[in-house]
């Protein structure tokens, strides 16, 4: 029997999804039509221990021929269409099927098994008008600079008759919520005060560690409709009361920032200016897709995902290439138990 080696083919796992969307203002969900995203892989790309990890091929010819194939994980056979792993490790997958009297085996895609990292969400309640600000600012590149397991929120808000045009129009209920009061406020995890001199090891000491459940993003944008999909999967099965929430932020918005470290020569941002001229602010809250606290997930079995989409349409004021999707798994009490970030049109997948 001839055998052919195609050199790609079109392999992708497909989620159909009910897609909600809420009114940035109101928070009103919506009910369009069923959507979906397609990833062009024949396999999701991070699984964890013992979850049942999926294969699907579709052809050339947009045929489903997943059940007419044989697949092989690290060159062994395995029974089915799917594949178990007790460990972790790096593995990957091919597939081979019978076509009009032809044997394709199709490319090799790789995949991952793991035991999920918590990335800590850091939020930074501030404004260009804020002259003490600055501080936190500092502190977040510096946090930056020493890891990636963070998440980060910049939530701006208007002062009297000190306009800020970041301003989010729900910060009256965040900061009622988590007791903000006085700017700056730095909030780890939502509810626990980063305190001054906003040591790194507050945020560092907790981030990077072994947790039960992991988030995944995917997105597109068509014109300018945006189109999330978040993916949670818990070890031992969803915890009643924990929310699912997921904003958009964008990066490098210039604006001038008020600075009171002028003056101080200890200060990163000595000499300046006040205000300072073309600040660059990053991860700025622009709408949240879910409800500002979170929408409640519902009862989900162990190592079954939980798959929730939502639809926004950008305003044409914002900066497609520096947008990002943040999403966050909180508990009855709205402390973020873990978290995941990705770029606008990424495919971030379990970490």
């Amino acid at each position: 029997m001839i055998s052919k080696k195609m050199p790609k083919l079109l392999l992708f796992l497909i989620v159909l999804i009910t897609v909600a969307c809420s009114k940035t203002e109101e928070n009103v969900p919506l009910t369009p039509p069923t959507a979906e995203i397609t990833v062009d892989k024949l396999v999701r790309k991070a699984s964890l221990i013992n979850q049942n990890i999926p294969f699907k091929i579709i052809n050339e010819q947009d045929e489903d021929v997943t059940s007419l194939a044989t697949f092989y994980v690290n060159g062994q056979p395995v029974d089915g269409t799917s594949y178990v792993s007790p460990t972790i490790g790096e593995f990957e997958v091919y597939g081979v099927y019978m076509q009009d009297g032809v044997e394709i085996t199709t490319n090799t895609e790789s995949f991952s098994v793991i035991i999920p990292k918590r990335k800590i969400v850091v939020e930074d309640y501030t404004g260009t008008w804020c002259g003490f600000c600055p501080r936190v600012s500092g502190a977040l590149e510096s946090l930056h600079e020493e890891t990636d397991d963070i998440t980060v929120v910049a939530i701006h808000e208007t002062a009297n008759s000190f306009p800020d045009p970041m301003h989010f129009s729900q910060v009256q209920l965040l900061k009622d919520a988590f007791g903000v009061e006085g700017f700056p406020a730095a909030r780890i995890n939502r509810s626990v005060n980063w305190q001054t001199p906003h040591p790194n090891s507050d945020v560092t000491s907790i981030a990077g560690l072994d947790t039960n459940l992991a988030l995944a993003i995917n997105s597109e944008l068509t014109g300018n409709e945006l189109l999330v999909q978040v993916n949670v999967v818990y070890e031992e099965g969803s915890v009643q009361g924990d929310k699912l929430v997921v904003y958009l932020v964008e990066d490098g918005i210039i604006n001038d920032q008020v600075n009171y470290y002028n003056d101080d020569n200890t200060s990163q941002f000595y000499q300046m200016g006040d205000p300072i001229p073309d600040f660059e602010h990053n991860e700025v809250l622009r709408n949240s897709l879910s409800g500002v606290l979170g929408d409640v997930i519902p009862s989900t079995p162990s190592l079954t995902e939980y798959v929730r989409s939502f639809t926004i349409n950008v305003p044409s004021n914002y900066v497609i290439e520096n947008l990002s999707i943040v999403a966050m798994v909180v508990d009855e009490n709205n402390t973020a138990k873990n978290s995941q970030y990705a770029h606008i049109g990424d495919d971030k997948s379990y970490e």
